[in-house]
Order: structure tokens, then sequence, then C-alpha cells
């Protein structure tokens, strides 16, 4: 029997057992001829190596029910800390109540590193920003320099990962070295109402697969808050 005939019939064997895998316990006396303990030196026997194979899938399925627990967990904190901000948010009388609120709640109870908020504004309407609030800039909607962000803006939806050094540095100007991860919130369409940017100096803290379904939420909000200040022609 040559090496070819050999390595066919041993093909044939494992497609045979991968098909019928109760084989063993229908045929218990194949398991008479099988070596599956005193292997030699350097080796597992038949059974180890089957416990290990199953130890291993145990451990990742703990591991994905771990993740999905903590996930979970998480969701559950986002979506109630989200929630509670808005209330806060919706319960302010003008922007010099609402835009200092929005900033501290976003540094202290959402741990973001830095916030930059662009509010949008059109011939109609000039917006007069409180003071000493940091960051927080008018900007006309037509203004050449938004055109770094037309691939954000056009999605309507928050964008989580990293920006290009332009980005950043429009946004966070002198901290723009330090921010390595952002959340950007286009705040609604047809008018937009501006841009919101939760930054952090932790490059995994925002990415691009994480789940963006509460950003999307407290961004709608924010955008029915701050259209009447910043669109004249926007019914509220």
């Amino acid at each position: 029997m040559d090496n070819d005939t050999q390595s066919l019939t041993v093909e044939q064997v494992l497609q045979y057992l991968q098909e019928t895998t109760d084989f063993f316990i229908q045929n218990p006396q194949a398991l008479e001829s099988l070596e599956l303990v005193g292997s030699p030196d350097g080796t597992i026997s038949f059974t180890q190596r089957q416990t290990d194979r199953l130890r291993f899938k145990n451990e990742q399925l703990k591991e994905q029910l771990h993740t999905l627990i903590d996930n979970a967990r998480q969701n559950s904190d986002l979506q109630e800390r989200v929630h509670q901000l808005c209330l806060r948010l919706m319960d302010t009388s003008g922007l010099d109540e609402l835009l200092p609120l929005l900033v501290k709640e976003l540094k202290q109870e959402f741990g973001a590193d830095e916030v930059a908020l662009r509010l949008f504004y059109n011939e109609e309407n000039t917006i007069v920003l409180p003071e000493m609030i940091e960051n927080v800039i008018n900007i006309h909607i037509d203004d050449a320099s938004l055109a770094i962000f037309d691939g954000i803006l056009s999605r309507q939806q928050p964008v989580c990962g990293r920006l290009t050094k332009a980005q950043k540095i429009l946004l966070f100007s002198d901290r723009a070295d330090d921010i390595q991860s952002v959340a950007c919130l286009p705040l609604g369409h047809k008018p937009c109402a501006g841009l919101l940017a939760i930054a952090s100096t932790d490059p995994n803290r925002f990415h691009s697969d994480m789940g963006t379904v509460y950003l999307a939420f407290l961004g709608e909000i924010l955008m029915r808050l701050l259209r009447k200040y910043c669109h004249s022609d926007y019914d509220n």
C-alpha cells in the first residue's frame, strides 16, 4: 500500500468519524484496539486530548458568557445615566443653563477628558453664547472649515473612534495631541443643530465596534433642545 493510498484511507476514516460522532458509543468494542492509556513519553492519550479540547471549549463559553453579562450591566448603567442626563437637560430654561450643565455632566458623570460643541447658525440667526463655557463655539453652517467633517455629518449617526489630526485641531486646538479617541454626535439634520464631540485620552475608550444607540438618543434630545436657539426658521 503506497503513501497516497494510505493518506486517502486516513481521510476516509476521519470523515466517517466526523459524520458518525456516536461510533464509539454504538461500537464500544472498537475502543479495545485503541491505545487510550500508556502513551509514549511526550504524547497524550486520546481521552486526555478530548478532555483538554472540551475544557478549552468550556472556558471559551464561560468567557463569552461573562462578556455578555458585563456588557449587559454596562449598557443598563449607561442607559440610566443617559436617561437622567436628558431629563436634567430638558429641565433647563436656556442656553446659559443647558450648555454648562451638558459639559459638566459629560466630564463628571461620563468621564470625558474633553468636550467640544460646535453650534451651527445660519444667516437669520446669530447665537449669543453664555460666557465662561469652555470649548463651545458657534460656527456658520456653511463654514468651509467644516468640510473635514462632511463624512461624519452626512451619516447622521454617532461615529466612534479616531479622528484625523486636522479634525482634532479644529475641535480641541492645543489639546489635540492628547486626544486619542472620540465619539462624535451630529445633532440632527435638515437643518443640523451642531456637532458634539466627547473625547478621551484613552485610545480604547471610543472605538468603531462600540454600540451607539444611547449616544444617538442623546444627540436627538440635544437636537430638539438646541434648534430653537440655532435656527430661527425652526418651530420647536
